[in-house]
């Protein structure tokens, strides 16, 4: 039975409306995606806006209409590249150049116009600054988005001094001033926010991997037996509720022997190849691992005993009759039990335990099943004799 695509970190977590097989990695980059999508959809509106306000204005100018022109094109170039799947980090720096552009410009044409359109243009291409930077730190690796953070602001610091001095107005120079201050304030709080995000995504990603080195088999790259607790628990818990599930556990035959003849490299290649079997026939919902040494488990929540042993006679069938290229035939053992009310962890794999042990004793390579006890009826007990 071919097997669809499987998570091979059962510690990865799913995210609502976000396919569950994504690595950490490429959750956060979904999440980008749909906040970029957001944020560019709302500046498309915003931009829209104004191009209709300053429609309506006898004093527009055709830089300004040009600018909001350039960071519409540029929206709808990044929806559409976003939209395609394509790698964020080419359109993030599109999107950060296109910005800076606008933010020099609209500074500049703060030497013409009147005194409350100038202050409104400063405070809105402030704000502008604001943003830019928040995409530069999501584009650029910090250093790099601190420095072109800082020197954008200064260039613009600049331009907007230089603009506002050729008014007579020295009121609009003083409002100028206190947004230069107040958006270095800004500007150092989202600097501090980018570090710290960085930070964070360095030590979660040194958290992935002590998780993925704790809870994988090393040679196999299979769940080890702690990692297959949880499914485990979780396989009981359904039975709990009536829901079928089993467990198989397959020994591989004359393992010793193998090491023994053909070294213990070879035998490290035999429980690889046996780990990618067990990987292309099993479903996509159920959990292979490595239980120990030569000793393997698969659990199968929602199989009765017999699917399970069908499954198991898959599994043998196929090691039976396709030779190792190093070994030759390399068989194995397997036992079945099924879940039941009541069960535990170490009843349920006590009784997988016992039917591999009746597996190899039997003459290995083939599978026998251990079913659980039937359930004792209660005892009735005779009441009283009532009173004639």
């Amino acid at each position: 039975m071919a097997a669809t695509p499987r998570n091979r970190e059962p510690w990865i977590t799913a995210v609502p409306g976000l396919p569950p097989a994504l690595t950490p990695p490429q959750l956060r980059e979904q999440l980008r995606r749909r906040i970029y999508q957001a944020a560019l959809w709302l500046g498309l509106f915003v931009l829209a806006l104004l191009s209709v306000i300053e429609g309506t204005r006898t004093q527009a100018t055709d830089a300004q209409s040009s600018v909001n022109a350039l960071l519409m094109a540029v929206c709808l170039l990044a929806l559409l590249w976003i939209r395609t799947n394509r790698p964020l980090q080419p359109i993030e720096r599109t999107l950060y150049a296109a910005n800076l552009v606008a933010i020099m410009v609209q500074f500049t044409l703060t030497r013409t116009g009147s005194a409350p359109d100038a202050a409104l243009l400063i405070a809105s291409t402030h704000l502008l600054l604001i943003a830019n930077a928040i995409v530069g730190y999501l584009a650029f690796p910090i250093r790099a988005a601190a420095a072109l953070s800082l020197g954008s602001y200064g260039a613009a610091v600049a331009i907007c001094t230089w603009a506002v001095q050729t008014r007579p107005d020295t009121g609009l120079l003083l409002t100028a001033t206190r947004l230069h201050v107040s958006v270095a304030t800004l500007l150092l709080l989202v600097y501090a926010l980018a570090w710290y995000r960085s930070s964070y995504l360095a030590i979660s990603g040194q958290h992935e991997l002590l998780t993925r080195q704790a809870l994988t088999d090393p040679l196999t790259g299979l769940p080890n037996r702690h990692a297959t607790y949880p499914a485990i628990e979780q396989l009981l818990a359904q039975a709990a509720g009536g829901q079928p599930g089993s467990v198989i556990l397959l020994d591989v035959d004359h393992f010793k022997v193998v090491n023994d003849t053909h070294g213990h490299p070879t035998g490290d290649r035999v429980l690889i190849s046996l780990a990618d079997t067990l990987r292309a026939h099993v479903d996509a919902t159920h959990t292979p691992g490595r239980w120990g040494g030569e000793e393997f488990i698969v659990v199968l929540p929602g199989l009765d005993v017999t699917q399970a042993v069908a499954l198991a006679e898959r599994l043998r069938r196929h090691l039976h009759t396709t030779p190792h290229p190093d070994v030759g035939t390399v068989t194995a053992s397997f036992g079945v039990t099924t879940a039941c009310p009541g069960d535990d962890l170490g009843r349920l794999t006590a009784r997988a335990d016992q039917a591999l042990y009746q597996a190899k004793s039997a003459g290995r390579d083939r599978v026998e099943v251990h079913h659980p006890p039937e359930p004792v009826p209660p005892e009735h007990t005779l009441g009283a004799e009532s009173p004639a």
